[in-house]
């Protein structure tokens, strides 16, 4: 009777020390969890961050070639004055 009275002390107190372990396995896992979760976050931020500096440069840019076309008309039409200019003045 003492055996099976050992025994069940052992068995019990095998089944505490599964039960820790399982509950430190599973706390392990919702910490792995939030690791995941705020890695996800701060991708996600620095994508958004990479995304607004994108859109500015391409505003940016387009300001740019804005101008050049700019340039390029003024350039097109000196030139075009200078040709009719000399055309008439060699009339």
């Amino acid at each position: 009777m003492e055996a099976l009275l050992e025994r069940e002390g052992q068995v019990e107190n095998w089944n505490d020390e599964r039960m820790d372990e399982l509950s430190r396995r599973v706390d392990a896992g919702f910490a792995a969890t939030a690791d995941k979760e705020e890695t996800n976050r701060r991708f996600d931020e620095g994508a958004a961050q990479l995304e607004r500096f994108e859109s500015h440069v391409r505003t940016e840019f387009h300001r740019f070639t804005d101008r050049l076309d700019k340039l390029f008309y003024l350039q097109l039409a000196f030139m075009t004055s200078l040709a009719i200019g000399l055309l008439t003045d060699a009339i």
